[in-house]
């Protein structure tokens, strides 16, 4: 099949393409052209067989020659937080207003392609630990500028009249350390249900749904039971394998409210696990790759882990306030 991936070049994007390449399909690669993604796609070259078309989401006439003769669409380009909530206007230009004109361009084909897009768990809002895990009747709660986006995204495609399926997916951390975003976890408490699932089989979803002959269906998708964990033990975990060992509480923000827990939770997968059977990754399994990329670093931070420390506690928000109150008590 004739497969469009926008945002290609991304975490989730480089995992599905070599997935849609192993499968044969014919993919055509859409994104930024940036000295980034140049690079991912001359290194992905070597590997797999594919086209690049880089360009803006927005651009009118570029995208209707890019669905030209596409069967299947899988839409991962988009603006992730934080930088959602620094720059909203342009989070809505390219997550809501570049899903319009895909889906515009789309439609007008002779055999409309079939659109997959990668929502997000966070839409349900915060999540206290003693809500039950998230399915797709429970109702939707946009909390800020990215679940806001995705929300609409999600409207814009069910009412596009395009064969569809929405994925709402869990927090899928890089096998690159650089790319994953440190300042966010001192945004999860402690006490946070989280659940892992490996970019690999988040990938190999999104490319068996290519071929899925059920539409008009919004699916979960996570890590599965083996994926799931309190935050403290994951970030135990996690800190371990990085040499830095596991960060003070005090640097994690503590809930007074309801409302000020953070937007995951654990997921009922097991419906999309039986129709595309791509758990097959566990946390373990990811923080044995990172343990393996760190080899040739580990004695460097090993000689700086105080520093990192250090570093990493200053940059807390919420550090010296909860500190504060804890003397208070």
């Amino acid at each position: 099949m004739n497969v469009l991936l926008t945002g290609a070049y991304g975490n989730l994007g480089q995992s599905t393409l070599k997935f849609l390449a192993k499968a044969k399909h014919c993919v055509t690669c859409f994104d930024l052209l940036t000295n980034k993604n140049l690079k991912f796609a001359k290194r992905l070259l070597r590997e797999y067989d594919f086209k690049t078309i880089f360009g803006d989401i927005l651009n009118e006439v570029l995208i209707a020659e890019t669905v030209k003769d596409q069967d299947c669409i899988i839409h991962l380009a988009g603006i992730t937080p934080p930088l959602t909530e620094k720059k909203p206007a342009l989070a809505y230009l390219i997550n809501v207003e570049g899903t319009k004109v895909l889906l515009k361009e789309a439609k007008k084909q002779k055999n409309p392609p079939k659109i997959i897009f990668p929502s997000s768990i966070s839409i349900y809002g915060p999540q206290a630990p003693d809500l039950p895990p998230r399915t797709v009747e429970h109702p939707i709660n946009p909390s800020d500028v990215y679940t806001k986006t995705k929300a609409e995204a999600e409207n814009i495609i069910q009412e596009s009249g395009l064969p569809w399926i929405i994925f709402r997916t869990t927090a899928v951390p890089s096998l690159s350390l650089r790319d994953n975003a440190m300042n966010l976890l001192y945004e999860i408490p402690m006490g946070q249900k989280i659940e892992f699932a490996h970019t690999y089989d988040v990938g190999l979803a999104f490319a068996n749904a290519v071929t899925f002959q059920t539409e008009g269906r919004i699916m979960m998708l996570g890590g599965g039971k083996k994926c799931q964990y309190i935050n403290r033990d994951f970030l135990t975990k996690y800190f371990q394998v990085l040499g830095i060992g596991m960060l003070p509480e005090a640097v994690f923000k503590e809930p007074e409210t309801k409302d000020d827990w953070y937007y995951t939770n654990w997921l009922e997968t097991e419906e999309s696990q039986k129709l595309l059977n791509y758990q097959h990754h566990s946390f373990d399994d990811f923080l044995a790759e990172i343990n393996d990329k760190m080899r040739y670093s580990r004695f460097f931070v090993f000689l700086l882990r105080s520093f990192i420390r250090r570093y990493l506690i200053r940059k807390s928000p919420y550090y010296k306030t909860n500190l504060k109150t804890a003397q208070i008590k």
